[in-house]
């Protein structure tokens, strides 16, 4: 197999990366599993030819470096605070083709060195939304029924139904929409808020964000961790709200103005909230921040540290879907579910072909330079796409030889 890491620089052209993978030559496939995944996983990545060891201590980048060097799939799984496949440790990845993330985050991966390098990262960003709707759901009832007080009392002072009273959603994605279905079926009416016009699924109701704010009973927060979602509830949002409402957050902790929120719950404007995010963890039984321990001290607020999305059934989920994403991208060059990479769906190989994938930095005349070497060959079906400055070339040839001779020339250009 020739994978190539060299770049060109000839004539007009920038520094133009190309890597050349014919998959016939990926034999003898080796995966490193840097944490623990889910059997089942384990099982479909050996039953697809993939060789599996497994290295779950703590490794120094050095040791890292030397590590992953020999192997072509790396698989991540636990969440950490600091990139832990650093740009040095990726470069050093000669063989590697493929990254896998086995959990909810990416940020302890190079991302942009993996790309620049043509390693597609792929991860499954969809499937533990469920269980933080299921999380929200249940926070919603808890607050009204004032479960979480861990007081031992049998009266109906502050404890209500959710039926009949109406659910705000601010985003209307997959955790929104999902809250909303879960809504409904405990009798509840359900409005819905996006910055972009989507339909809505049951009996919810787009409005506008006041109209949200100001008529609901509960409003959940389900924004984007994009900047300018940084603060998107404000103190002005929160004094729309209707005295004796309550707010949960289901993104993440910057999206509401904690601080705003404090005052809004001690001048019992509010009453009660619900937070799973934190943007730095309790370390020692200490609150990570003063505004985290006000909080903390309402008997009106559930504090729970980003566990909406740790359930065994979305960990399930994620592990069955990265391992195919996998298995399809070293089958066939399936792109789908990589974060990186253009998202190619590919088509069954006929027989008496080779398929050459091409990964290359998206600059005027590569693709006229990679088309004069395939010019020569008989090509039966070629798919390019572009993303973030990088193109993903799919080339079917007809021949019945290992590619050798075409996947060097490509690797020289």
């Amino acid at each position: 197999m020739i994978h190539n890491h060299q770049y060109q620089k000839t004539g007009i052209f920038e520094k133009v990366k190309k890597d050349t993978i014919c998959l016939e030559m990926v034999e003898n496939k080796k995966l490193l599993l840097l944490d623990p995944i889910t059997l089942s996983a384990e099982k479909s990545l050996e039953l697809a030819g993939f060789k599996i060891d497994r290295n779950y201590d703590f490794l120094t980048e050095p040791q890292l470096l030397k590590k992953v060097s020999e192997y072509h799939v790396v698989v991540v799984a636990n969440e950490r605070n600091e990139i832990y496949l650093t740009d040095e440790v990726l470069r050093s990845a000669h063989k590697l083709l493929a990254i896998g993330v086995f959990s909810r985050f990416s940020n302890q991966i190079d991302y942009k060195t993996a790309q620049s390098m043509g390693i597609p990262i792929f991860k499954a960003p969809y499937q533990h939304q469920h269980s933080i709707a299921e999380l929200v759901k249940l926070k919603k009832i808890f607050l009204t029924e004032d479960i979480h007080s861990g007081f031992w009392r049998k009266v109906s002072d502050g404890c209500h139904e959710v039926r009949g009273k109406v659910l705000g959603l601010v985003g209307y994605g997959q955790i929104g929409s999902q809250l909303g279905v879960m809504a409904e079926a405990l009798s509840m009416r359900v409005i819905f808020y996006d910055d972009v016009s989507l339909m809505p699924i049951g009996r919810a109701e787009e409005k506008s964000l006041n109209e949200v704010l100001s008529t609901s009973d509960f409003v959940t927060v389900n924004v984007s961790d994009r900047k300018d979602n940084i603060k998107f509830i404000g103190r002005n949002e929160l004094n729309l709200m209707k005295k004796g409402s309550y707010i949960l957050n289901a993104s993440f902790s910057e999206a509401i103005d904690l601080v705003a929120l404090a005052e809004a719950l001690e001048s019992k404007h509010l009453n009660g909230a619900a937070l799973d995010s934190f943007s730095d963890d309790i370390v020692n039984g200490t609150w990570p921040n003063d505004i985290i321990a006000r909080l903390a001290k309402q008997d009106n607020v559930i504090l729970t540290p980003q566990i909406g999305a740790l359930t065994t059934d979305a960990a399930e989920r994620i592990s069955n879907e990265v391992s195919h994403s996998l298995i399809r991208y070293l089958h066939d060059g399936s792109t789908v579910g990589s974060i990186n990479f253009p998202t190619i769906v590919t088509w069954p190989l006929k027989d008496g072909t080779r398929r050459i994938l091409n990964i290359h930095r998206n600059v005027r005349g590569v693709l006229k330079e990679i088309d004069s070497i395939l010019s020569s060959y008989n090509v039966g079906k070629q798919v390019l796409d572009t993303h973030d400055g990088y193109g993903y070339l799919i080339a079917d040839i007809a021949t019945d030889s290992v590619t050798t001779e075409i996947v060097s020339q490509l690797a020289l250009l």
